[in-house]
């Protein structure tokens, strides 16, 4: 027998004001999951659905995003790995504590 089981989850949004009016949200633990609004009740459901289309998308990273992310890092080499890979940030070579 097969049967569906609904888990509510608690998934934390970092909300912005928007200088001039609005706002914008972030997901944390969802890299890229952001949303925005007019007003706090749209952002609600736009977060929501970004939070969907986040979850509903293939997990992968490419190999032309690898190719891209290389190149924002200053290398030319890829890691030879199976996608997705890890994505451990390094700063750029000349970034220092001032630029921040």
């Amino acid at each position: 027998m097969t049967t569906t089981l609904s888990v509510p989850i608690v998934i934390q949004a970092v909300i912005h004001a928007i200088e001039g009016g609005g706002y914008w949200a972030e997901v944390p633990r969802f890299p890229g999951c952001v949303a925005q609004a007019e007003s706090y009740d749209s952002l609600q459901a736009n977060i929501l659905q970004a939070i969907d289309d986040w979850l509903a998308e293939v997990p992968e990273k490419t190999e032309v995003e690898a190719r891209r992310l290389a190149e924002i890092q200053g290398t030319s080499r890829l890691a030879d790995e199976i996608y997705p890979q890890a994505y451990p940030y390094q700063p750029p070579a000349n970034w220092s504590e001032e630029d921040e």
